[in-house]
């Protein structure tokens, strides 16, 4: 009986092992996922980013020694990265952005020492940043935001009291 149970094991388990010894490692497009190309900027974690049309937008981040404060638009269409207008704000990771109607915003995020409350507006059509009101609830990190019909959202993260 324990033979029984060990060949039906085995002849169960075959199918599995099969499917996992294929090899598309060299492959460009796997699945629905697209290899494009290498961003031209600093490694970094922590970045934020938005789109609008077309284009995808990553700002700030860490380096692993230092908040960075670049701007990097990924054109789809011609599947390149530009250095844009740098953030002039305080440089910061785990920031929230999001897109409302034609334009980029961002802010709150942690500049290492400080949880942030400012918020900028980034316009593409101008390549410029201007200072918004300040997010109105406390500073804080690594907060999650959207735009919808016109207007911002943002919740959760890390205040230093509790995550909200």
């Amino acid at each position: 009986m324990t033979q029984k149970r060990l060949f039906l094991f085995l002849l169960a388990l075959l199918p599995l092992v099969m499917v996992s010894c294929g090899d598309d490692d060299d492959d460009d497009l796997i699945g629905k996922w697209y290899r494009v190309s290498d961003f031209d900027g600093l490694a970094r974690s922590d970045a934020s980013s938005f789109s609008i049309g077309n284009k995808g937008y990553l700002v700030c981040g860490y380096d692993g020694k230092n908040c960075l404060s670049d701007l990097w638009e990924y054109d789809m269409d011609r599947d390149s990265w530009t250095q844009k207008a740098n953030f002039p704000g305080t440089a910061r990771n785990s920031a929230v952005a999001m897109t409302v109607d034609s334009k980029g915003y961002f802010g709150t995020g942690y500049d290492r020492v400080n949880r942030l409350n400012d918020f900028w507006e980034y316009d593409p059509a101008t390549n410029t940043w201007t200072q918004k009101a300040d997010f109105p609830g406390t500073a804080r990190y690594g907060a999650v935001a959207f735009g919808v019909s016109g207007k911002a959202y943002i919740g959760c993260g890390d205040d230093g009291n509790y995550l909200k």
